[in-house]
């Protein structure tokens, strides 16, 4: 990689997966990009029972394919060719199948080491990046026609002049504090408790999603015959939870879940985040875009988060690469129209779910039941559904319009 390069088009704060992806994604513009990033680049090169996963959409692995990386992933990732989505104590369920939508399947689950890999060795080879890791964003100055950003890197101080900023740092974003953009704070009053488990039968390439009083509970398929398992409970319960020894914790799991994948055999490593809806006021300010978490954090339910960020970095990377400034204020303004859409259909999609599936209300139960039943029996429906599931619904950005060879 070139390091020596100070000044650039495009600076991308955060080098997690949202970052890298964009990073990847620019290359064929032939804007100069540089990517800052607080922590050592890691790569693990054996492979943990424990790894961390996401579920990617079917729209998501068309734009890694848009992007030339998806024959480095498709080998690594486990397919999901249906979605059993069930609301526990309730008659009733719904499958949405990859045959019905005419795809190769509705989505992918993938091991963020493995997305990991793939983009820091694409990365490698980019040939007009500039990476500045580990390194720290300290300050943010505006002009007309520029950013002027001061990093720290090596106890040094370095200013990169750009002609627009990315942030892509996380829900915690630095560059959103030291903008002094908002956020609105939803906070659910749930905490995710994720880990893989073993299942004794074949999961078959079949995603859950059962919803219970307590929140919702979701099996992944992934490699090696193991599920990564998202379960909702509330905060209070959370830590205490995921601090039981294995069997005591597989035998409660088993019991919320039930038994269409047999008894759960083994599980992993437990950890616990908070659920909340985080809305930033502003994705644009000045030459600053934000994107991905650093935008809008959402609940886990229907695996949403990595997808609605990679939407933003596809309709990014089609505006910038017809653009000569990158920091343009009409293609900001453009961008701002165009996703609008999309993030506000994911925030009602994500959060009504929550909100109507996570309560004991009886009546509203039998409301569920019976929409659940709806959904399953009329095609119309289930095609809506997995549509939004799939990340299809509304404009797709060049990058990730199917790929003819599909």
């Amino acid at each position: 990689m070139n390091k020596s390069a100070t000044d650039c088009d495009v600076l991308i704060i955060g080098g997690g997966l949202v970052g890298a992806s964009l990073a990847c994604a620019l290359e064929p513009s032939g804007h100069r990009i540089a990517l800052i990033e607080a922590f050592e680049l890691k790569s693990e090169s054996q492979p943990s029972y424990d790894d961390r996963t996401v579920a990617l959409s079917w729209g998501s692995r068309c734009i890694f394919d848009g992007m030339g990386l998806w024959a480095d992933i498709e080998d690594r990732v486990e397919a999901i060719k249906t979605i059993h989505i069930s609301d526990r104590g309730h008659f009733g369920a719904t499958r949405l199948r990859h045959t019905e939508e005419g795809v190769a399947a509705l989505g992918y689950v993938a091991e963020n080491r493995v997305l990991g890999e793939v983009l820091y060795q694409h990365l490698d080879n980019h040939p007009r990046l500039s990476l500045h890791c580990p390194a720290q964003i300290v300050d943010i100055e505006q002009k007309p026609d520029h950013v002027l950003a001061t990093i720290t890197e090596n106890g040094k101080q370095k200013t990169i002049k750009a002609r627009l900023l990315v942030a892509a740092d996380g829900v915690s974003s630095r560059v959103r504090q030291m903008l002094h953009i908002g956020s609105s704070i939803q906070d659910y009053g749930q905490s995710a408790v994720i880990t893989n488990v073993t299942p004794g039968n074949p999961h078959n390439q079949v995603a859950y999603e059962r919803f219970t009083d307590t929140g919702p509970l979701a099996f992944l398929p992934m490699t090696e015959s193991r599920c990564s398992v998202v379960w909702s409970v509330p905060s209070e319960q959370a830590e205490a939870l995921a601090n039981l020894d294995d069997e005591t914790f597989l035998q409660q799991l088993q019991q919320r879940f039930g038994y269409r994948l047999g008894r759960l055999r083994q599980v992993g490593t437990r950890h616990v985040y908070p659920l909340r809806l985080i809305e930033t006021t502003q994705v644009v300010r000045g030459r600053v875009v934000i994107v991905g978490n650093a935008a809008h954090t959402i609940h886990p339910v229907a695996g949403q988060g990595l997808n609605l960020a990679l939407r933003d970095i596809a309709l990014l990377t089609e505006l910038l690469s017809d653009a000569d400034d990158a920091g343009d204020s009409n293609l900001l303004r453009s961008y701002i129209e165009q996703r609008e859409q999309d993030t506000e259909r994911v925030y009602r999609f994500t959060d009504g779910l929550v909100k109507i599936f996570s309560n004991s209300n009886a009546p509203l139960g039998h409301l569920r039941a019976a929409g659940l039943v709806t959904v399953g029996l009329v095609p119309l429906l289930r095609h809506q559904l997995a549509r939004q599931s799939m990340g299809l619904s509304g404009r797709i950005a060049r990058m990730g319009r199917r790929p003819s060879h599909v």
